[in-house]
């Protein structure tokens, strides 16, 4: 039996293993996952299953459940890919506890639930991972009326965005990720102007250079509006 990890309500604990040969049967390549699982990880326990009946609260239009499990490593190093993977197979919400040796890290994976040709599809979009986290600290803390607005304050505290809509998450996301480009150019940019020998060529570079630097800026006061 675990502790409670998370400090979640004791309604919601369910702290149950779960056989690997369940997910090697959900999934289309059932002997890689097999390989996978069986190399990876010394087992998989679920460990809270927050629903309306377990937290006394009301359904969500989008999320209906939150399942959340502990994936034990074999080792102390672990590859986040297979997550993707698993993540898959699971039709539900779900959050990870990752224990690698004696450190924890938290994995969300946003995903919505949508009907393509009359079979129901789940979309990953948006990933978060936090690496070596205090559980004594309450790293997520279940917070709002409804599934849909506690599963946004998980992710709105694994990002440490201020989050309202799940499209605000993928939003925030390609924000992010725009933001790392522009400083990647940046940097190339510097570069070129370093190493450039005529003079109007760098006044050219130069005026982008800066041009770049206040685009980044706005970027980034953007990003910080919807700080938490």
């Amino acid at each position: 039996m675990m502790n409670n990890l998370l400090q979640f309500p004791a309604t919601t604990i369910v702290d149950r293993l779960i056989p690997k040969v369940q997910f090697v049967k959900a999934s289309s390549t059932p002997t890689a996952i097999r390989t996978l699982l069986a190399d990876e990880f010394e087992q998989i326990r679920l460990l809270y299953v927050l629903r309306p009946d377990t937290l006394n609260i009301n359904d969500g239009d989008e999320v209906k459940e939150i399942d959340v499990f502990l994936f034990q490593c074999k080792t102390d190093n672990y590859s986040i890919n297979p997550f993707c993977g698993i993540d898959d197979l699971i039709p539900r919400h779900t959050i990870y506890i990752i224990q690698h040796g004696n450190h924890y890290d938290l994995l969300m994976q946003h995903k919505r639930r949508s009907v393509v040709t009359g079979s129901i599809k789940w979309i990953r979009e948006v990933s978060r991972l936090l690496t070596g986290v205090n559980l004594a600290n309450r790293p997520l803390k279940i917070d709002g009326f409804d599934l849909d607005k506690i599963y946004l304050n998980f992710f709105s505290q694994m990002m440490g965005y201020q989050i309202d809509s799940s499209a605000s998450i993928k939003e925030i996301q390609d924000l992010e990720t725009r933001l790392v480009k522009m400083k990647r150019e940046l940097e190339n940019l510097q570069k070129r102007v370093r190493n450039e020998k005529q003079f109007n060529r760098q006044v050219e570079l130069n005026s982008q250079v800066r041009l770049l630097k206040r685009n980044i800026s706005e970027l980034g006061n953007k990003l910080l509006d919807i700080r938490k």
